[in-house]
Formats: structure tokens, sequence, C-alpha cells
């Protein structure tokens, strides 16, 4: 794997939320050189097998971009059961989510969405996302 990947497994216990039931997967602080993707980044897996992201990320370069390289989805004991795919393949790959960021004055929303296998909904214990900037 390339050095330069971050990866993060979801730091917060995966809850159920009300309602619906989805899965509410969050991260902390996570920093790669520059760039900052703040505390509260979170993946919302929904029973359908819809999915969606939401972080603020920064840079202190203009013309930087974060690229989460995939998402796998794993089960209790740590196997990857599969992962999320973009709606919006960035390069052909359906696995890639990317927020570019042209000034490294403003904070960006970084937002995405995604699909999975509803097959894997009762197996899913965690996320891992590898991610570069």
């Amino acid at each position: 794997m390339d050095p330069s990947i971050i990866v993060e497994t979801a730091n917060a216990t995966a809850g159920r939320l009300t309602g619906w039931n989805p899965w509410e997967f969050t991260w902390g602080l996570i920093r790669k050189g520059d760039c900052t993707m703040f505390e509260g980044a979170r993946w919302t897996l929904f029973p359908n097998g819809t999915a969606t992201f939401d972080a603020t990320v920064t840079s202190g370069d203009d013309n930087d971009a974060w690229v989460i390289w995939h998402v796998d989805l794993l089960d209790a004991n740590g196997a990857i059961l599969g992962s999320l795919a973009t709606e919006h393949p960035v390069g052909g790959d359906w696995r890639k989510f990317v927020q570019n960021m042209p000034s490294s004055a403003e904070r960006y929303r970084f937002r995405a969405w995604a699909t999975f296998d509803t097959a894997l909904w009762n197996d899913i214990a965690t996320l891992k996302m590898h991610s570069s900037c």
C-alpha cells in the first residue's frame, strides 16, 4: 500500500439512529501533510443500500484535493465484506470520492453519496476509510 494513504477506522462505536435505523460511523481529527479533515466526519449507511458522507476539510496549500480512495465495509471480525460505490465515478473509479480545495483560506464541506449491497446490511460492524491529500 502507498505510504501516503491514510487508513482510518471509525473511532466511535457505530450506533443505530432512531427512525429508519441507519448506521452512523464517525471519525476524529485526521491530518495528512497540510490537509485536515475535522473531527465529526461521518458516513451514514441506510438499510436500502445507500450511504451519505459529510465532513469539513481544509488545506494549507491552494489547489489541493482530499481523496477517499475507497471505504471498506467490515464485519465484527474485521473481514472486508465489500466497499462503498460512488454515484459519480472519478476517472472511472467507482470507489473514489474527491473534494477539491482551490483556496487555502477556505474550509470545504465534503459531501458524497454512495451505494452498497443490501445483503451485507446485517453483517456490517464498522468502516475503514482509505484517504490521502
